[in-house]
Order: structure tokens, then sequence, then C-alpha cells
């Protein structure tokens, strides 16, 4: 069987896998490993094929020129990217790849993680597909010997210099080079990008990577991230840009910021009452604390009652501090330990308040548990939940532990952190979390999505499952849902509209003034605020005749059979077209201009309109034919460069005379308002030669149902 791409934006030349296999020996046997899963039903893995194939459909054709292509795989947090880009290297191996390179992350647990499943998933024992964990040159007679017999190596690395150069080396040789590659970048928004841009030099990892592709002459590079802000953020001229971006939607049963942050985030969502600025002390269980441990005990009771053994964990992180993590399993441990000691006699004062606080927990649960079993019955399970519970710290000390590597010794498990818990950790059972980290000036929305880690396939328990955390993080995880489902909307858009992914408008809804929020780390991509409102002017003019001409017959075209009217200011004269469609205007009037955008931000502010439109906020607007489409005469501003000018015409006379006009700028009644102009354009006011051409105003009023409160990326290109 064979499969034609459904995606958009493919490279449409014959160096591409325009069409590829999707039954081949590898899926089918990667389908048995997974296929009719409680968690993957056909339907799942279906999408799951049908977005790795469309990836591969725009990597190089194995037997094809030499080629070399970035994609970008946009996934969302713990939403099963890992099993993607299994599934991707799968059909690459069915339709003639020979090597994978994939770079693992920068920790060796994620290392172990990622090698172990996808020896397992690909089933390395048939020695079809053989891994080589951080391999070095030490490797190249093997290596020489799988590819020569058709097999296929994998080559998984940390992503940090020291490991991916040997690999640049290994494959930096004559009988290796003209194998083709497939490289995947996991998490390529960390560590890849280039961290010192700014300062016109290469961060170290990002040089190996580069120095790695340019070894392969043959090969295609895919960064698979959640947040991909930075990716998209980066210079169009990075070399790390994408070509080609592909959207990997979450399978059925996924539960994400609109689950958590939604309409009903009253249902999972418990706020700390902190004061702010205020810090908690790591070595104290404060009420909140004691009420969330109590409603993790309850909520494993409730599981169990209803015969669900599986892992049970809970996730404390308040601090970065190592030192902090050691005092807070200290304070934990203890109150379990006290915990402990309760017996099941109601004589004993403190057994009663023990009591008290867990029935409180099972009545809260009780919101959304929809069989709530007997509390009887919860509470003659609540004690063999305690000491069924292992603390964990999971840092960088000795004390600390991997729970990606280390087997999980008891039922129930509570992990304590700060940045190991960030990112590419996925707990088993995740369902109670307390979170009080917070940056206290600005924090960078992929880092703090990335923190998320109880986002994931829940369903099955997700009426047990809760956050507690502050006002304020609970404020930025609703904005960042609004963030996500903003950009999420406008990627679908970009693509079913066929955009090429270079011309996607970089235009993100980020509410940067009132929660204090970057899209991404400044060290690694420009970006700044994107208004929405006052002037948006074209002060310089096409001056290439023939885009000219093009430009002109469009605007003269778009005007054609429009109702219009006259507006009369003394001695200027306008065309009004009133309340035209926004949609019209954009695809009929601003699409079709050739307009280059250091002179005028079409591809934002098309962008910014048609969000605009689509949430109802402006349907139509109107639009101005300037000087009832005659021309204008104007020469380059005196301190300008040549096609630099002021298109607007400015008031004459003063206001009560008879021919009094307020000027351009002054006509907009405070109403969104589009201004065509029709230049003729001489390089100085004695020059004899012209170009007629065109120039746009945009007019945007300070108004709160146009503030999009939007950032975009710091440069034009």
């Amino acid at each position: 069987m064979t499969i034609r791409p459904i995606g958009i934006d493919l490279i449409q030349d014959h160096s591409t896998l325009q069409t590829i296999s999707i039954d081949g020996l590898e899926i089918q046997q990667l389908e048995s490993q997974y296929k009719g899963r409680e968690d993957i039903d056909e339907d799942g893995w279906n999408t799951i094929v049908t977005t790795a194939s469309r990836v591969l459909t725009r990597c190089p054709k194995p037997d094809g020129p030499n080629l070399a292509v970035t994609g970008l795989a946009l996934g969302k947090v713990q939403s099963g990217k890992t099993l993607s880009y299994t599934a991707l290297i799968a059909l690459a191996v069915d339709n003639g790849y020979r090597i994978t390179v994939v770079l693992a992350g920068t920790k060796n647990a994620l290392l172990e993680q990622t090698t172990a499943r996808l020896a397992h998933d690909l089933d390395a024992q048939r020695l079809m597909i053989t891994p080589f964990k951080n391999p070095s040159r030490n490797d190249t007679d093997v290596l020489q010997s799988i590819l020569h017999s058709r097999r296929h190596a994998l080559l998984i690395a940390l992503k940090i210099p020291r490991h991916i150069d040997p690999i640049s080396q290994l494959l930096n040789n004559s009988e290796l080079r003209h194998f083709p590659v497939l490289i995947i970048d996991d998490e390529g928004d960390e560590a890849s990008l280039n961290t010192q841009f700014r300062r016109g030099s290469q961060s170290s990892t990002y040089r190996s990577i580069l120095n790695l592709r340019s070894v392969l002459p043959h090969h295609a590079y895919i960064a698979y991230t959640a947040t991909p802000q930075a990716n998209l953020l980066i210079s169009g001229l990075d070399a790390l840009a994408p070509d080609f971006a592909e959207l990997i939607e979450p399978g059925e049963g996924y539960c994400g910021g609109s689950t958590f942050f939604g309409e009903h985030s009253y249902r999972y969502l418990r706020e700390i009452d902190l004061l702010p600025g205020s810090e908690e002390h790591p070595g104290l269980i404060n009420t909140d604390l004691r009420f969330a441990l109590a409603t993790f005990f309850v909520g494993a009771a409730i599981r169990a009652l209803r015969g669900d053994n599986s892992f049970h964990s809970m996730l404390l992180h308040t601090s970065k501090l190592k030192v902090d993590h050691v005092r807070l399993q200290q304070a934990v441990n203890q109150q379990l330990t006290l915990w402990k000691n309760t017996s099941s006699s109601a004589d004993d004062p403190s057994n009663v308040s023990f009591y008290q606080l867990m029935r409180q927990a099972y009545e809260d649960l009780g919101g959304t548990v929809v069989t709530l079993p007997p509390w009887v019955a919860v509470h003659d399970m609540i004690m063999g939940e305690i000491w069924q519970t292992e603390v964990w710290i999971v840092n960088s000390l000795p004390v600390g532990r991997d729970p990606i590597s280390s087997p999980f010794r008891l039922k129930n498990n509570i992990f304590i952190g700060g940045n190991m818990l960030g990112r590419g950790l996925t707990l088993k059972g995740l369902a109670v979390t307390y979170i009080t980290r917070e940056a206290h000036n600005e924090t960078n929305a992929d880092t703090l999505e990335q923190r998320a880690r109880w986002f994931g396939y829940k369903m099955d328990y997700l009426d047990v499952c809760r956050i507690f955390l502050t006002h304020t993080l609970a404020q930025r995880y609703t904005e960042l849902l609004r963030h996500e489902d903003d950009f999420w909307g406008a990627l679908r858009r970009n693509q079913s509209q066929g955009l090429p992914v270079r011309d996607w408008p970089r235009l993100f809804r980020l509410d940067v003034d009132t929660w204090r929020l970057r899209p991404t780390r400044p060290q690694v991509a420009s970006f700044r605020k994107f208004l929405g409102e006052g002037w948006y002017t074209q002060r310089n003019i096409i001056l290439d005749p023939n885009i000219a001409k093009g430009n002109i017959e469009t605007v003269r075209r778009f005007f054609t059979n429009k109702e219009q009217e006259e507006l009369n200011f003394g001695s200027a004269h306008h065309f009004l077209y009133r309340d035209l469609s926004t949609d019209t205007i954009i695809s009929d009037l601003l699409a079709r201009l050739n307009i280059d955008e250091r002179y005028w931000e079409k591809s934002y502010l098309v962008e910014y309109l048609s969000r605009l439109y689509i949430e109802n906020r402006l349907r139509s607007l109107n639009v101005l034919f300037m000087n009832n489409g005659e021309f204008r005469n104007r020469s380059s501003d005196p301190e300008g460069s040549i096609g630099s000018i002021n298109p607007m015409q400015g008031s004459n006379a003063q206001p009560g005379a008879p021919n009094y006009y307020p000027g351009d700028l002054h006509i907009h009644n405070d109403q969104v308002q589009l201004q065509v102009h029709l230049i003729r354009y001489h390089e100085t006011t004695s020059s004899p030669t012209r170009v007629d051409t065109t120039a746009l105003a945009l007019y945007i009023p300070n108004d709160p149902i146009y503030d999009l409160r939007a950032i975009v990326r710091g440069d034009i290109i």
C-alpha cells in the first residue's frame, strides 16, 4: 500500500518522497505492539501513521539527488511525540533510509529511556535495526558491516557536543557519506538553538549540530517539540529555521490545558493561599500541602477500590534549590510517619483530626468521582495506601533518584524536585501536583508549559486528579491555554491555506504586560510586542515597474463594481467603501498585493485582521480609495532613502476655512480604516523619471476589542 501526502506545504519537486509505503515490515512490527492497546484504538494508530507519513513525504528520497531538508514536528506536552517519531523511523526504514540519528535530550536519564524504548519498540532483537548508544569512531567497522548487509543503523546520543561530534566524525567517511540519513532532534527547542546569536557567535551544541549536518550531503533534520515558540521565532535565515512543519494531534484520552485550565478548571484546580512575595518554608508542611497529601491518599484508595492498582504519583515542585528538596523530603516523611502512627481508634483526639482531614479530601474528590465508594470503605483503605508510599528526590544530589531508569518499588510515589521535573519526564500515574515555583518578574511561556507534567493521557483516572497552585500560576497557565489554542488554531489555518512555513506569520497571542510572560528565551530568538493600535503606514514603496503595475491592477480590480460614496473635505476628495467584508479585503486585496515585508508588515497585519475576523471582533471595515483613485505626486523624504516617502497628505488651511482638510491621518472617525493610495513617485521634486505605484495605511483604534496582546518575531525577513 502507498500513501500520497494530504498535508500542505510540500516541497514540490522530485527530490522528496512524494509517495511512500505504509505497510512495510517495520511499521507492521511496530503496529503489532501498539494497535489495540487500551490507550490506542485503530483510529488513533491510523492517525499516528498518517502524521509520520506526512513528515516522511517532505524528506529527501533515499535514492534521489543530494538534498538537506529541515522540518519541525509540533506536538503537545506529554502527548506521545516519542511514539510519533518511532513510527517515522519505522517508515523511513521501510522506504529506504539506512541511518537514523536521534539526539535524545541533554540528560542521561532521558537517553537511557529513549534508547531502551526505541530498541524495544523497533524490535532490535531481530537485528534489522541495530541501536548504538553514544557511538564513536570505534564503531566504524561494525556500522559499515550493518549498512553493507542492508540493515539499518540507529545512532542515539546525548545532545551535547561531546557525543554529537563523534557521530560527525563517524559518518564523515567516504564509505558512509552517500547513505541517506534521518536526524531526529528530540525536544528540538532545547539546547539545539543558538544562544549566542545576539553576539554574532554560535553556542557549542548548535555548532555541533550544524557540523553534523554539514558532513551529511543527503539528510533530513526533524525537530520534535511541544513548545515551538523559539523554533518559529528564530530568524528565517537561521540554519535550523524549518522548511516545513507538521502538527501532531494528541490522541483520544489526552488531558491538556483545555482540561485543567478551561471552562471546567474548577473541578481540578485548587488555589494555594500564599501571600504575594512570600516563600514557603521547605522544612514545614503547611495546611494546603497537608490537604494535597490527603487528596493524594484518598484518590489512591478510590482507585484501588475500583480495581485500578496502577502506580499512583504526586509531584511537589516548590523550589529549584537542592537543599530545599532535601528539607521538604524530610518534612513529608515526618508527616507520613506521624500518620502511620495513627490508629483507627475514635477515642484518640489526634485520630479525629486525621480522619477529618481525609474526609474533607474525600468530599472534595466527590465533586468529580462519578461513582464514589462509601466513606467507610475508603476510610479502611487509607492507612494501607500511606504505608505503600515512597518519597523521591529528583535532582543530581547523591540522594537523588531518577524515576525514568529507577524501578518503582512501591505503588504510591511522591516526587520532589526542581529543574529535572521540567522537561521530557513522564511520571507514571501522576494524579496530584503541588506547584508553587514561579518567577516573580518574568518567565518564559515555553519553560512554564514544559513544567506541566500533569498533562497527558489521564482520562481513566482524571476524576482523582488535582493541581494545587498559586493564584498567579493559575492565571499564567490560563493565559498559556489561550496562547496555545490561538497558536494551534493559527497553525492549522496556515496549513489548510497551503501557506509555506517560512511565510507563516509569527504572531502569537500572549499577554506580556499583565502576566509578565515571554514566549521564549531572548537568548535564542528575537521578538517584540505587536501593539495592534494606531497607524500602520507603508513608507517605502515598490519601485520595480512590473511589480508596481501588477499592484495597481490588483487595486483597481478590487474596487470595480463595488458601491462607493464620495467624501469631500474642502479640496480633498476620496471614495469611501463602507463595511466591506474583512475576509474579502484580505483575500481579494491584501493577499494579492506584492509588498516587501520590510516596507509594510503585510503578513502580520493580515494575520491580525484574520484573527479579528474569526473571533467576530471585526467582520467588516471601511476602505478609502484616496484622491478618488487618482495619483498623488510624491518624492523621497529629504532624510530618507530612495523610495522612502510619506504617502499621507497633511492638513491645509485652518479649521473652519472653506477648503479646510484635517489630513489623511485624521479622517478615520476612530474606526478601523484601510487607506489605499496611488502614488506617482519622482526621486526628487525636479526628477523627470517617475514610477506609478501604490501605498497602504491601516488605522486601528485604541479599543480593547482590537487588542490581541500579541508578540511577533523581532526581525523582518
